[in-house]
C-alpha cells in the first residue's frame, strides 16, 4: 500500500514483473517459449494534456498554463460558480488537517490564505521518518564534533545556549530512498550525513544545521519548534535553492534531553494533496487556487516514505487525536483528509475502521474524507480506512479538462478506471475529480500533475470546508452526518455508473449548501448487510446455471422510532412498501427474482428508505449485487462494444492448482485489460495490460501455483475519449498440476479434470532458486533478513504473506530490499495480506549482498501484539534448464482418461549455478495440452532438511 498514498494514492502504472527465465527451446519442441509477463498499461496520467505545449519552461508559466487549461478542475463540482456567488465562503475560518506524507511549507501557494494570513497552523511528524537520534557532545573552543564531523562556529550556538547541555545528531540521506527525494541537500549524491546540533535557549530548544555544507555554524540561524515560531530551513549545495523545506519538531525527552523529529515531504504526495484542498495563488499565479483557498492547513505526517510510503504503528490514531485537539484549542471547525488506503481482506473488520468510527462518534462535528483507493476497476476493491462507516469515502472521476476536446464539450468525465469500487461495502459515498495540477516540493518539479483517488479526496475535503465556511458566515450549522447527507442527496449520477462505481455520484457544492440551509432533518440510520456480518451491502457470486440466494435481510439501527417508505431501483429486486424502526431497531427483507438473474454478468440495484419529506433524500440505501460467473472449466470468447470510458466486467470461476489464461484484443488504441483475484485483490503479478491485436493482445497467464479457488473478475476498459470493440477470451486448463520432490527426484502429478480423454506432453525445468522463512515479530519491530543475489540472477521476487484474518490489525506493512551500503534496491508495501516485490537485476553484477527489511504498521498506538508472516525469496536465471525424465524421451507423452491422474518422474540434476545458503531449486512443470502450455512453479526443498541443533 501505498499512500494514496494510498496508496496510499496516485494512480500508477502496474509493477513491471521481474524477469522470468526463458525455457530451453527444445523443452516442448517449440522455439522461443517464454513465461509471459504483463506489458505496459495505458496510462492516462502519462498522456500530455491538451494544451501542454502552451506552457513554457518556467514554473510560473507552467502554473499559468495549468490555470488557463483548468487543470485544477473546480467546475465539475460547482466550486467556481459557488465562489463567484459567495467569494468569502472560500474556507476561511475552517481548519483542514492533512494526514499524509507531509507538507512542504516552502511551496508558493501554501504560504498564505486568501485573507493574507499564514495558512499552515502546524506541522507534526507521527511517522518517525525524520527522527534524529541525539547524543551529548562537548565543544572544544569554537569547534564541535558531531558523528565524526568537525564543525566550526560553536560560538554562534554558545551565545544562545543556557547551559542545559549540547546535543548532536545526523540526518542520513541513504535510508530516505532514491534521488531526487533522498538527495536532501541537492548535491547530486545520495549518502550524505547532515549534522545538526540542539541546545536549550531561553525560549526553548533551538536547532542549528550546517545548511550550506561549509562545516561551520557561524552563518547559521537557530530554529525553534514549528509550532513556536513557524520557522523552516533547508540544506542546499553550490548556491542552489534547497530542494526540500524542513520544519523542526523538538520536545523534552527522558531525563531532560531533547527529542528531535525533522518534518519534510520526500514523497511529494502530501504537498500535492494540500494544494488541491486549499492552495492559494499557486506558484504566484493570481487566482490559481485549490478548492478552499481561504482554509487553514494542519500537516500531520503519518507516512514514512523511506519504508515505502507506509503508515507506521499508531500514526493514524495519534495524528487523528492531535488534529482534533488543535482544532479544539483554536475553536475551529475541523475537516480531516486522508488520501490513503490499503485493501480489505475481510470487509468491515479493519481495526483502524473501528478506531476512526469511535473517535468520530465522540466528535460528531468532525468531517473526515478518505480516498476510496486505486485498486479499481474491480468490484469489492475499496480499502480501509475508507471502509469506516462514519467517513466520507471518495472515489475519482477523470476530469474533462484532461481529456480530448470532444470530451471537454460534454463537461463531465467518467468514473476513473483506477477508482476502487464497492461490492461487499456500500461505498464509495461520492466521486470527485481524480486528476489535478497542484503543488509539489522543489525536488519534485515536473510532478505537478497527478491522478488517483488521492486527488479526489482533498477535493471533497475542500468542498466540505466551503460548506462549513458558508454556514459559519450565514449563521447556519450542520454536523458531519448532515454534511455527508447534503453531498450525497444533491450529487448527480454519472452516465453508465452504478452505486458500486460512484456512490451517490458527483456532488455540487452550491446544491449541497442550499440543501443544508433549508434546515431539513434526516433520521440517522445505519444499515448492515445480510448474515449479521460487518459488510454493509448484500453481495453474492454464483455460477451460471446456479440459483442465487433469493432473500437478503438487512438490519437497521436508528435513534428512535421512524417509518420509512421503501423504493427498489430494479425490477428483479423487491422490498416491502415500508419499514418501521421500533426502539431504534428494524430489518428489511428484500427478495430477488432469480429468473431475471440467469445470464452471466453483474446485477446491482438499491432499496432506498424515505421519510415523508422526499426532498430530504433517502435516509439509507441498501445495495444489492448478484454476480453470475462463468463456471470453472469452460472456455469462452466474448465480443463487446464499449462506449468512451466504458467497461465490461465478467467473472470466471477458477479451481485451486488449475492454470488458466485470460486475454483481450482490440484494434482500438488505449483499451486496457484488468484482472482481479477472488475478493477483489488486483492480480498479484501486476494489473493493467494494454490490449492490442495479434501478439500485442493483453494476456494474463495464471500459473497453477497462483490459481486460487473462487471467482476472478476480468474487466476491459475503453479509453475515456474513444469507443472500442474488444474480444475477450477465456481458456482454462484441462489439468491440475503439482510438482514435488522426494528422495528419488521430482514427481510431476498431472490430473485430468475434464469429462474427456486427453493427450499431452510434459517437461520440468529449473528456473532458479527459492528460500522460504517464517518470521514472527512483535509490535512495530522491524525484522531484517539477509541474502545474496548471485551473479547468475536476472530477477528477484520477494513474496510476503500473512493470514487474511491477521491483516485487519494493520494499517500498513512495508517490504524493502537494501544493498550492502544501505541503498534501497526496491520497496513495495503490502496492500493486502499477500504482496510481491519484483526486482529486475541487470547483467554484469557479481554476488550482491542484500537485506530484506519488514516494517509493520499496526493500527493500535504502542501495540506490542505478535504477528507472523511467511516470506519467499525467488531468484530467476535468464535461461531455464530442462531436467531429464526417468523414463522416456523429452518431452514425456502423457495420456489421461477423464478425471484420472498420472505421475511423471524426473531426475533432479545439480543446478548449473550455486544456490546460496538457505536456497533450494525452483522448478516449473510445463504441460502441453489442447495446443496450449500450462505451468506450475514450485520450490523444491530437500525431503530431508538438516536438523537444527
Amino acid at each position: 500500500m501505498v499512500l494514496l498514498l494510498a496508496g496510499v494514492g496516485c494512480a500508477a502504472p502496474p509493477r513491471s514483473p521481474a524477469p522470468r527465465p526463458t525455457m530451453d527451446p527444445g523443452a516442448l519442441d517449440r522455439p522461443d517459449v517464454t513465461i509471459r509477463t504483463d506489458s505496459a498499461p495505458h496510462d492516462l496520467a502519462a498522456r500530455p494534456p491538451a494544451g501542454a505545449g502552451d506552457a513554457d519552461t518556467s514554473l510560473f508559466a507552467s502554473a499559468a498554463a495549468a490555470f488557463r487549461n483548468g487543470w485544477m478542475p473546480l467546475g465539475e463540482t460547482g466550486v467556481d460558480a459557488f465562489l463567484r456567488a459567495h467569494p468569502t465562503f472560500d474556507g476561511r475560518g475552517v481548519l483542514i488537517a492533512i494526514l499524509d506524507s507531509g507538507i512542504d511549507a516552502g511551496i508558493p501557494g501554501l504560504g498564505t490564505t486568501s485573507e493574507g494570513t499564514r495558512k499552515i497552523v502546524d506541522l507534526r511528524d507521527f511517522s518517525g521518518e525524520g527522527a534524529v537520534p541525539l547524543a551529548p557532545v562537548t565543544p572544544t573552543g569554537d569547534v564541535i564534533v558531531v558523528a565524526g564531523r568537525r564543525l566550526r562556529g560553536y560560538g554562534r550556538i554558545a551565545a544562545l545556549a543556557t547551559g542545559a547541555g549540547v546535543y548532536g545528531g545526523v540526518l542520513r540521506e541513504l535510508p530516505l530512498g532514491d534521488a531526487p527525494a533522498g538527495d536532501v541537500n541537492g548535491n547530486g549524491a545520495i549518502g550524505d550525513s547532515l549534522p545538526v546540533v540542539v541546545v536549550r535557549a531561553t525560549d526553548g530548544w533551538v536547532l542549528f544545521a550546517d545548511t550550506d555544507g561549509d562545516s561551520s555554524f557561524a552563518n547559521e540561524r537557530g530554529l525553534h519548534d514549528y509550532l513556536v515560531a513557524h520557522e523552516t530551513f533547508g540544506w542546499s549545495s553550490g548556491g542552489r535553492p534547497s530542494p526540500l523545506t524542513v520544519a523542526v519538531n523538538v520536545a523534552d525527552g527522558p531525563g531532560g534531553a531533547p527529542l528531535l523529529d525533522l518534518f519534510f515531504d520526500t514523497s511529494g504526495h502530501g504537498s500535492h494533496v494540500s494544494g488541491i484542498a486549499a492552495g492559494h495563488d499557486m506558484y504566484g499565479v493570481a487566482g490559481f487556487n485549490g478548492v478552499a483557498p481561504g482554509a487553514l492547513l494542519l500537516g500531520c505526517k503519518i507516512a514514512n516514505d523511506a519504508q515505502g510510503g507506509i503508515s507506521t504503528t499508531g500514526s493514524m490514531a495519534r495524528a487523528l487525536d492531535y488534529a482534533i485537539a488543535v482544532a479544539a484549542r483554536r475553536r475551529l471547525p475541523l475537516v480531516i483528509n486522508m488520501s490513503f488506503g490499503v485493501g480489505n481482506e475481510v470487509e468491515g473488520t479493519a481495526r483502524i475502521d473501528a478506531i476512526v468510527d469511535s473517535v468520530l462518534a465522540l466528535h460528531p462535528d468532525v468531517v473526515f474524507t478518505v480516498s476510496a483507493g486505486n485498486d479499481g476497476p474491480g468490484l469489492s476493491t475499496l480499502g480501509f480506512p475508507g471502509s469506516a462507516a462514519r467517513v466520507i469515502t471518495v472515489g475519482a472521476t477523470l476530469p474533462a479538462a484532461f481529456l480530448w476536446t470532444d470530451q471537454r464539450d460534454r463537461g463531465i468525465g467518467p468514473v476513473a478506471f483506477f477508482s476502487s469500487r464497492g461490492g461487499e461495502l456500500a461505498k464509495p459515498d461520492i466521486v470527485t475529480p481524480g486528476m489535478a495540477w497542484s503543488t509539489v516540493p522543489r525536488w519534485d518539479s515536473g510532478g505537478e500533475q497527478e491522478s488517483g483517488t488521492s486527488m479526489a479526496s482533498p477535493h471533497a475535503a475542500g468542498i466540505v470546508a466551503l460548506l462549513r465556511s458558508g454556514l459559519i458566515q450565514s449563521g447556519g450549522q450542520a454536523d458531519a452526518r448532515m454534511i455527508r447527507q447534503a453531498l450525497m442527496v444533491t450529487a448527480a449520477p454519472l452516465d453508465g455508473a452504478t452505486p458500486l462505481d460512484e456512490g451517490a455520484g458527483l456532488p455540487d457544492v452550491g446544491r449541497a449548501f442550499r440543501w443544508l440551509r433549508s434546515g431539513r432533518v434526516v433520521p440517522a440510520v445505519t444499515a448492515r448487510g445480510p448474515g449479521g456480518g460487518a459488510a454493509s451491502a448484500a453481495y453474492q457470486v454464483i455460477a451460471r446455471g446456479g440459483r442465487p440466494d433469493t432473500v437478503a435481510t438487512f438490519t437497521l439501527a436508528a435513534q428512535g422510532t421512524d417509518t420509512f417508505r421503501l423504493r427498489a431501483s430494479a425490477p428483479w429486486l423487491h422490498a416491502p412498501a415500508r419499514v418501521v424502526t421500533a426502539g431504534g431497531r428494524g430489518s428489511v427483507r428484500v427478495t430477488y427474482d432469480a429468473r431475471m438473474l440467469a445470464a452471466p454478468g453483474v446485477y446491482t440495484a438499491t432499496v432506498s428508505g424515505w421519510t415523508d419529506d422526499t426532498l430530504a433524500g433517502p435516509a439509507f440505501r441498501l445495495i444489492n449485487t448478484v454476480v453470475v460467473a462463468w463456471p470453472a472449466g469452460h472456455d469462452a470468447a466474448l465480443h463487446v462494444a464499449l462506449p468512451p470510458g466504458g467497461l465490461a466486467r465478467l467473472f470466471v470461476l477458477a479451481d485451486s492448482g488449475r492454470p488458466f489464461s485470460i486475454g483481450a484484443s482490440s484494434a482500438a488504441s488505449g483499451v486496457t485489460l484488468y484482472l482481479h483475484e477472488p475478493d477483489g485483490m488486483p492480480y498479484r503479478d501486476g494489473n493493467g495490460t494494454a490490449a492490442g491485436t495479434g501478439d500485442d493482445a493483453a494476456v494474463y497467464d495464471v500459473g497453477a501455483q497462483d490459481a486460487v479457488a473462487g471467482a476472478y473478475e476480468v474487466v476491459a476498459v475503453a479509453p475515456p475519449t474513444d469507443s472500442a470493440e474488444v474480444t475477450i477470451e477465456i481458456h482454462q486448463s484441462p489439468v491440475r498440476l503439482a510438482l514435488t520432490r522426494d528422495r528419488d527426484g521430482l514427481a510431476a502429478t498431472i490430473t485430468n479434470v475434464t469429462d474427456s480423454a486427453l493427450s499431452g506432453r510434459a517437461a520440468v525445468v529449473l528456473a532458479g532458486a527459492e528460500r522460504r522463512q517464517t518470521i514472527i515479530g512483535r509490535g512495530s519491530e522491524q525484522p531484517h533478513l539477509g541474502f545474496i543475489i548471485p551473479v547468475w540472477a536476472r530477477g528477484v521476487v520477494v513474496e510476503v504473506a500473512m493470514d487474511r484474518a491477521e491483516w485487519s490489525r494493520f494499517t500498513d506493512f512495508g517490504v524493502t530490499v537494501f544493498d550492502s551500503a544501505g541503498q534501497q534496491l526496491g520497496k513495495e508495501p503490502l496492500n493486502y495480506a499477500l504482496g510481491r516485490l519484483q526486482l529486475p537485476v541487470g547483467s554484469g553484477h557479481g554476488d550482491m549482498p542484500a537485506t530484506l527489511a519488514l516494517s509493520p504498521g499496526l493500527a493500535e498506538p504502542g501495540s506490542t501484539a505478535a504477528w507472523t508472516v511467511r516470506v519467499a525469496i525467488r531468484l530467476y536465471a535468464d535461461l531455464a534448464v530442462t531436467l531429464p525424465a526417468v523414463a522416456g524421451e523429452l518431452p514425456v507423452a502423457v495420456t489421461l482418461t477423464p478425471h484420472a491422474a498420472a505421475t511423471v518422474r524426473f531426475r533432479l540434476t545439480d543446478s548449473p549455478s550455486p544456490l546460496g545458503d538457505g536456497f533450494f531449486p525452483l522448478g516449473t512443470v510445463v504441460m502441453q495440452a489442447n495446443d496450449r502450455l500450462w505451468t506450475r512453479e514450485a520450490g523444491l526443498p530437500s525431503p530431508h532438511p538438516p536438523v537444527m541443533r
